[in-house]
């Protein structure tokens, strides 16, 4: 039997309490509007990684039958460039343990159990399958009541520093995983798609494993950029959180525009409804957070884009999230201790 760290028994716990699957509540006569997913990214030497499961209402103006839709997004970077697919389940496809953070969409599926997430996704239409066990090693952060617009709240629990170990197949060519540092968070809320909200998030972890810092940064506002609804820089050191920078404590600033001479888009035949190569991408990110006696600069230098494109939900127009690759760069003193942290990044650009 695997033995388990003290640690790791308090951060089985967090997540557990903290991080089950909470549901549409369309079946119990709520109105639709539900939105629930799993996020799990990771960067290697050899390719980067993000897989969305998703469960989320069909909620636009034109449906008449509200139901639950079934989704998983994966999207692979590596020497050859961008792949993934959109791969959607039917009803009886899906099995969606509430209360538990346990799930299954055919042939994919997310259980957590014995402290470790156990992630399979497969898409035959690209020939791709992972398989992963991820193991957290940092207690969650939660953040509720995020107040989108004039809308219902979103919430959101991140994991920002687990050890992933498995493998990931393309075709013919497997790559195995071990140990590779990976993020994740856990959103839900009754929100709707293309209303006048927009984000910044992004993870950086260090290329270094014996480095102890994990990194956080989120920034809610409108869609135009002209209003700051909050902004946060999250610090762990460790398996717990080491400080939190929030609102007048940040500034966050973007610098140039990222050009790529073709972008990725997923799903393919939404790229007709949003051609071109245009992103929201700066070329520079810079976060500056000071408080107290702490300070911290968080430089993201991107290298490519990809895009996920999502029909809005009241109207023909659609949001489009920037998934965006990034070298980070970190200097600060915290609590009396400097450090310098340096590795890989990935920043989701929300917007039009």
């Amino acid at each position: 039997m695997r033995a388990i760290h003290p640690g790791q028994r308090v951060i089985e716990r967090a997540i557990d309490r903290g991080g089950f699957l909470r549901g549409s509540g369309i079946r119990l006569g709520d109105a639709p509007g539900h939105k629930e997913w799993l996020h799990f990214c990771f960067a290697s030497d050899e390719f980067d990684l993000l897989l969305n499961f998703s469960v989320v209402d069909a909620a636009h103006a034109s449906v008449t039958d509200p139901a639950e839709l079934a989704r998983v997004v994966c999207l692979i970077r590596d020497r050859d460039g961008w792949d993934g697919d959109v791969v959607s389940y039917r009803r009886d496809e899906t099995e969606i343990r509430r209360g538990y953070l346990s799930l299954q969409f055919g042939q994919s599926r997310v259980h957590f159990h014995s402290g470790v997430f156990h992630v399979q996704a497969v898409l035959p239409d690209r020939d791709i399958e992972v398989e992963l066990l991820l193991t957290p090693l940092t207690i969650p952060t939660p953040a509720n009541n995020i107040t989108l617009d004039e809308g219902p709240p979103m919430h959101w629990l991140a994991v920002p520093r687990l050890l992933a170990s498995g493998y990931v197949r393309k075709g013919d060519h497997t790559r195995r995983v071990r140990n590779v540092l990976a993020y994740h968070d856990h959103n839900w809320g009754s929100f709707r798609w293309g209303r006048n909200f927009a984000w910044q998030w992004g993870y950086a972890l260090p290329d270094d494993s014996s480095d102890p810092l994990s990194f956080v940064m989120l920034r809610l506002g409108d869609r135009a950029r002209i209003r700051t609804f909050l902004q946060s820089l999250f610090v762990w050191r460790g398996p717990r959180q080491y400080r939190a920078f929030r609102d007048d404590e940040l500034t966050i600033e973007l610098d140039g525009a990222l050009r790529q001479d073709r972008v990725f888009k997923l799903p393919r035949v939404m790229s007709l409804l949003a051609s071109g190569n245009a992103t929201d991408v700066p070329e520079r990110l810079l976060v500056t957070a000071r408080g107290r006696d702490d300070s911290v600069q968080l430089r993201f230098d991107f290298r490519d884009v990809a895009q996920i494109i999502i029909p809005n939900d009241d109207d023909l127009d659609v949001t489009i999230i920037n998934e965006s690759r990034a070298h980070y760069t970190c200097e600060g003193n915290i609590r009396g201790e400097r450090f310098v942290s340096t590795g890989r990044a990935l920043v989701e650009f929300l917007g039009h």
